[in-house]
């Protein structure tokens, strides 16, 4: 008889996730978990998350607390979960969920545990130049991404990767990582590797990224287009895009920065976008505008 598992999760590669894992024929998913509608689009409608929306195309129950408390965790448990399966959910898990799955509580990560603990492991390991990045299932427990490890996969970091791009081969690891260690854990045949905790580094909130903070003064932007600090510099940009976005000001205008490149180890402004227009590139730019 196969599992029920119940899927928390909320953004797009979540779904994607979650998608695979119901073309398969392993296990029955018999209620997703996400977030609650979120005002969207200029007019603020409430609209439901990726996962929702895919959920309500399968015709799962989905469920969207704003609090994850005792009473809906009774309606869960109606359920008979074997299973629970995390991959971005947006809320922390409290313990009393933790151990409602008669198997456990499992967790997808975007980041090789215990480097990148936390809510942006994606966008750090691009600005920090990292070489590799991965995806770890964990069994969770009680604390940020702590529990033991069940299996690891390691994905290199191309010089032109941006958090989209790299969000994107992190969820086909994922995907692959899912379906040749679910059966394991249907079987509760699993391995369970401690974490180092003396290689623990923590991401910051999502609280830290925002238009504000990703600003990139032109003056530094000119300065890595004549070699110094360029690769941080292109790190950086692609770390913040394509959201929020780096941008900055030119003269009295605001220009977002699409896309940067090195060349000679310097850095090469290759496309942006003004205020309410379609990217150009910037020898487009530099034709219309005195710099």
């Amino acid at each position: 008889m196969k599992p029920n598992l119940i899927y928390f999760g909320s953004p797009d590669f979540s779904a994607t996730i979650l998608e695979s894992i119901l073309k398969s024929d392993l296990i029955n998913v018999v209620g997703v978990v996400t977030t609650p509608d979120m005002p969207s689009g200029r007019s603020l409608t409430l609209t439901p998350s990726p996962v929702a929306i895919l959920s309500d195309n399968h015709n799962l129950p989905v469920f969207k607390p704003s609090k994850l408390d005792d009473a809906n965790l009774s309606h869960l448990r109606l359920l008979k979960p074997d299973i629970f399966l995390v991959v971005s959910y947006g809320k922390i898990i409290p313990k009393t969920y933790l151990e409602t799955p008669k198997i456990g509580t499992f967790n997808i990560h975007f980041s090789l545990l215990p480097k990148y603990r936390g809510a942006l492991p994606i966008s750090e390991a691009i600005k920090n130049q990292d070489q590799t990045t991965g995806v770890t299932l964990m069994e969770m427990d009680v604390l940020l991404d702590h529990g033991p490890i069940i299996s690891q996969v390691e994905i290199p970091i191309n010089i032109q990767d941006n958090t989209a791009t790299l969000t994107t081969k992190l969820t086909q690891a994922a995907i692959s990582l899912l379906a040749d260690k679910l059966p394991e854990i249907c079987a509760q045949r699993y391995p369970k590797t401690p974490q180092d905790e003396s290689l623990v580094v923590f991401t910051p909130s999502h609280k830290t990224v925002s238009r504000e903070t990703a600003f990139i003064p032109f003056d530094k932007i000119l300065i890595a287009q004549n070699g110094i600090d360029s690769s941080a510099l292109h790190a950086l940009i692609r770390s913040l895009n394509p959201t929020p976005g780096a941008w900055t000001t030119i003269g009295d205008i605001d220009v977002k920065i699409i896309e940067t490149s090195l060349e000679n180890k310097r850095l090469v402004l290759n496309t942006v976008q003004l205020p309410g227009k379609s990217p150009i590139s910037w020898k487009q730019f530099l034709q219309g505008h005195r710099i």
